[in-house]
C-alpha cells in the first residue's frame, strides 16, 4: 500500500524546472524535429521535380490568395539551390542548438531565428509532407527566440507562458472539434482511423476488432484528456504530469502506427512549459525572487481575448442585420410553412418561360449573379433564398426533409409565376432540388438545367464523396456555433467567390460569414445526407427537357460523376448534356468564363424549348 501510495505521489506531484532549464528543454526538443524534417526533406529532392509531389509549378497555386510581395518572395525561397541553402542552414542551427552551448545565449538566439525563418521561406515549397508537427516546432523556436533575444526574466516567462497555454489550446480545441464528430463520441474512431490507408496500421485494427470495448474505451479516454486538458492549471500543478504524459504516450503511440514520428519532439517541446508555468513554488509571491515566475502574460491574453470576442460578436451583430435586410428589388414571399423567401425578379421584354435558378448548399442568390445578369437581358429570370439563408427566415418545425424545399420552391413558383411556364436552372443540390420540383410541378416545367448537380446515389457510389461527406458533415456541425461566437471575420472565404462580379463581394462575404447561412446548411445537410443514403435508385421522373452541364474538374477527378451526371440526364425524355472546359464545382458559375459559356448553353437549351408563340 505504501508504495502505492508513493507511485500515487510521484505521479501527481508538481515538477520543478529552472527557467533556463524549461527554455532548453523546449528549444532542444524543438530543434531535433527541425533537423530531421531538413534531413527528410533533403533525401527526397526528387519530390520538388516536375511531376514531383511538390513540384513547385504546383504548389504555386496555392498563393493566388496572396499579394504579389507575398509570391515574389516564396518564389524565390522555393528555387532549388535557395531551398537547398534553408534547409542546411535550418539542419545546422538545430545540430548547434542541440550541442552542449548554453553558455552561448547570443548564438543561441541567431539559432533559433535563423531555423525560424528558413522555416518559413521552405513551407510553402514543400507543402506535402510537412504536416502539424512543423507548425508546432516554428512557434516552439519563435517563442525561444523571443526568449533568447533579451536578458529580462519576464520576457523568457511570457515566452514560456505561450507555450504552455499554445500546448493547451492544441490539445482542447483538438478535442472538441472531436466531440462534434458522431465517430469519435461513439468511440468507433480508433477503428476507422486505423483501417485508413494514410494512417492505418493492420495490426492495430485486428487488434480493435478483437477487443472492440477496449478499443473504444481508448478512443474515448483520448477524447476526454483532450477536451479537458485545462486542468492542468488546477491542483496546484499536481495534474500536469498525468496530462502531459498522457498527452506524450498519446504521441508516441501515434509515431508508431500513424508514421507521425515528428508530432513526438514538435508537440512534446511545448510540455515543459507547461510544468514550469503550473509550478506552485514559481508563482508570482514565491518568496524567493530567483524563482519568482512573472505570470503577467495569462491575464493579458484573457483581456485580449475578452476584447477580441466582444469585437466579434459586436461585428457579428451588426454583420446579421445587414444580412437580415432585403436588398433593393427584393420581395418576400411566406410559404405554407411559414418561412419567408427573399427573390428578386428580373423581366425583359417578352412572354417567354420563366427562369427560376436554383442555388446549392450553403449558397445564396449572389452566387447566381454572372447568369442573373447575362441571362435577364433576354429572360424573365428569379433568383431566391431559401428558409434560412440571408434575409429568408425558417419558421418551420423539426423534422425537415428536402421535401419541405421543395413545397416551399412551388409555394414560390406559385406566387411569382401562376400558370406561366418555368424553367429551373439548379447547381449543386439546387441540381437535385430541381429535378424533385420538376417532378412535383408536372406540366408547368418546361426544361430543367443541371449544372453540376447532386446525384442522390453520389454517396454510395463514388469514394471521392463520401470522402468528402465525412469532411462536410463536420465540418458543417463547427461552423455555426463558431459563427454565432463572433469568429465569422476569420473565416477565409473561398477564392470562388472572388470571382463573382466586385461589386457583389461585400454582400456575399456577409453572408458567407454569417452563422445563420452555415445553420440552414448544416439543417440541409443532414436532411439530403438522409435522405441520399436511403436512395433506391430510383430518380425522380421528369417529363421536361434537360440539359446537363458538367465540370471539366468534376468528370477529371472523378470519372464516377461522368456516369450519374449521363443518369439525370436519362431521367427524362429529352436530355443534351455538356461539359463545360476549364471549370470546377464552383467556377462554373462564378467565374465569369465559366458563366458565359453556361448562360450560352442556357439561351440555346432554352430557345429550342420554347414554342415559336412565346
Amino acid at each position: 500500500m505504501r508504495l502505492f501510495s508513493r507511485a500515487l505521489r510521484g505521479v501527481f506531484s508538481p515538477r520543478s524546472l529552472t527557467r533556463h532549464q524549461t527554455l532548453a528543454a523546449s528549444e532542444r526538443l524543438s530543434a531535433a524535429t527541425h533537423l530531421v524534417a531538413s534531413m527528410e526533406l533533403l533525401s527526397r529532392q526528387q519530390d520538388r521535380a516536375p511531376g514531383g509531389v511538390n513540384d513547385w509549378r504546383i504548389s504555386r497555386e496555392n498563393l493566388k490568395h496572396r499579394g504579389p510581395a507575398a509570391r515574389a518572395f516564396f518564389d524565390f525561397t522555393s528555387r532549388p539551390a535557395v531551398s537547398l541553402a534553408l534547409n542546411v542552414t535550418r539542419a545546422a542551427s538545430a545540430a548547434f542548438l542541440l550541442a552542449p552551448t548554453d553558455r552561448m545565449p547570443r548564438a543561441r538566439a541567431a539559432a533559433n531565428g535563423l531555423i525560424t525563418a528558413s522555416s518559413i521561406g521552405l513551407f510553402p515549397g514543400h507543402l506535402y509532407g510537412t504536416d502539424g508537427s512543423d507548425q508546432a516546432s516554428l512557434l516552439v523556436q519563435a517563442a525561444a527566440t523571443v526568449a533568447r533575444s533579451s536578458r529580462d526574466p519576464k520576457v523568457v516567462d511570457a515566452a514560456l507562458w505561450f507555450l504552455a497555454l499554445q500546448s493547451t489550446l492544441n490539445y482542447t480545441a483538438s478535442g472538441w472539434v472531436k466531440m462534434v464528430s458522431p465517430t469519435w463520441r461513439s468511440g468507433r474512431a480508433l477503428d476507422g482511423v486505423m483501417r485508413t490507408v494514410t494512417y492505418g496500421h493492420e495490426g492495430a485494427w485486428r487488434a480493435a476488432q478483437r477487443v472492440p470495448r477496449s478499443a473504444r474505451t481508448l478512443a474515448h479516454a483520448v477524447l476526454a484528456m483532450e477536451c479537458s486538458f485545462p486542468a492542468v492549471f488546477a491542483a496546484g500543478g499536481r495534474l500536469t504530469p498525468l496530462f502531459a504524459g498522457s498527452a506524450a504516450a498519446f504521441h508516441v503511440a501515434n509515431a508508431r502506427l500513424m508514421g507521425l514520428g515528428r508530432f513526438v519532439g514538435a508537440f512534446g517541446a511545448m510540455h515543459p512549459a507547461l510544468f514550469y508555468v503550473t509550478d506552485p513554488r514559481r508563482r508570482s509571491g514565491s518568496p524567493a525572487p530567483q524563482q519568482r515566475r512573472d505570470d503577467s502574460l495569462p491575464g493579458v491574453a484573457a483581456a485580449v481575448g475578452a476584447a477580441a470576442l466582444a469585437a466579434g460578436l459586436a461585428v457579428q451583430r451588426r454583420r446579421r442585420k445587414v444580412v437580415g435586410q432585403a436588398r433593393p428589388g427584393q420581395g418576400r414571399v411566406v410559404t405554407r410553412a411559414g418561412n419567408t423567401l427573399t427573390y428578386q425578379v428580373d423581366s425583359a421584354a417578352g412572354a417567354g418561360p420563366m427562369i427560376f435558378f436554383e442555388a446549392g448548399l450553403a449558397s445564396t442568390d449572389l452566387h447566381w449573379e454572372w447568369l442573373r445578369r447575362g441571362l435577364s437581358d433576354r429572360y424573365t429570370t428569379v433568383v431566391y433564398q431559401r428558409a434560412g439563408y440571408g434575409s429568408a427566415t425558417y419558421r418551420g418545425a423539426r423534422g425537415f426533409t428536402l421535401a419541405h424545399a421543395v413545397d416551399d420552391f412551388q409555394d414560390l413558383a406559385d406566387h411569382l409565376a401562376g400558370d406561366r411556364r418555368i424553367v429551373i436552372v439548379g447547381h449543386s443540390l439546387g441540381g437535385y432540388l430541381a429535378m424533385r420540383s420538376a417532378a412535383t410541378l408536372r406540366g408547368r416545367v418546361e426544361g430543367i438545367v443541371l449544372i453540376d448537380a447532386s446525384h442522390p446515389g453520389e454517396l454510395r457510389r463514388s469514394v471521392r464523396q463520401a470522402g468528402g461527406a465525412a469532411m462536410l458533415d463536420s465540418t458543417l456541425r463547427l461552423m455555426a456555433p463558431s459563427t454565432r461566437l463572433g469568429l465569422g471575420s476569420l473565416l477565409h472565404a473561398p477564392e470562388s467567390l472572388y470571382r463573382l462580379p466586385v461589386d457583389v463581394h461585400p454582400a456575399v462575404l456577409a453572408q458567407y460569414r454569417d452563422s445563420r447561412i452555415w445553420s440552414a446548411a448544416h439543417r440541409e445537410w443532414k436532411a439530403t445526407r438522409a435522405e441520399f443514403m436511403a436512395f433506391d435508385g430510383q430518380l425522380p421522373k421528369v417529363d421536361a427537357a434537360t440539359l446537363v452541364l458538367t465540370a471539366e474538374a468534376t468528370v477529371q477527378d472523378d470519372p464516377i460523376q461522368a456516369d450519374l451526371a449521363r443518369e439525370m440526364g436519362e431521367s427524362s425524355d429529352a436530355s443534351v448534356s455538356h461539359v463545360i472546359p476549364g471549370s470546377d464545382h464552383d467556377t462554373i458559375i462564378t467565374r465569369r468564363e465559366c458563366a458565359e459559356q453556361v448562360m450560352a448553353r442556357i439561351g440555346e437549351f432554352v430557345d429550342s424549348i420554347s414554342e415559336p408563340s412565346r
